[in-house]
């Protein structure tokens, strides 16, 4: 006996939508990089502060 699966239906985007969702990952993930490297430039800069006395 075969039973039927039933598959999900791809639903497609428009390709500017889909840019736009790329370009705003892009973002989110630039500021995620920014916060963090200006967290540790922070953190360099204060220890080389801190070795000069």
């Amino acid at each position: 006996m075969r039973t039927t699966s039933s598959k999900p239906t791809k639903t497609y985007i428009p390709s500017e939508q889909y840019r736009q969702m790329l370009v705003q990952d892009g973002e989110r993930r630039f500021r995620e990089w920014h916060t963090n490297f200006l967290k540790l430039q922070a953190e360099f800069l204060a220890d080389q502060k801190q070795r000069r006395r």
